[in-house]
């Protein structure tokens, strides 16, 4: 069953706030930092770029990760160090943070 996708707002590294679409499952573990939805009209986080994650291995030993909304979130300030995916047997699986990955922006002149 399709869970759903939410726009939520990203706090991009030089503070400008854009929207990214989030599976509606994830938007509401507020350790990864997502707030409320985003407003119609907010900028798209741009083509090129790669939001910031948090890599994980999860229960069975493989390598997970997700995106984290905001540089206070939980997860990427290191309160939380834990977060949970849902595995494809549809059962929730929790990941051990073991790595953080910055914001890029990949478009070359």
């Amino acid at each position: 069953m399709t869970r759903g996708r939410v726009w939520g707002y990203y706090h991009s590294d030089t503070g400008t706030i854009f929207a990214l679409e989030v599976d509606a499952d994830y938007f509401g573990m507020t350790e990864r930092g997502w707030t409320v939805p985003a407003a119609p009209g907010t900028i798209p986080f741009p083509r090129g770029w790669t939001p910031r994650k948090v890599y994980g291995l999860d229960d069975r030993g493989a390598i997970q990760f997700a995106v984290v909304a905001s540089v206070s979130a939980d997860l990427w300030t290191g309160v939380t160090t834990t977060f949970t995916i849902n595995g494809s047997d549809e059962l929730p699986h929790t990941c051990t943070v073991f790595k953080r990955k910055a914001e890029r922006n990949q478009v070359k002149p």
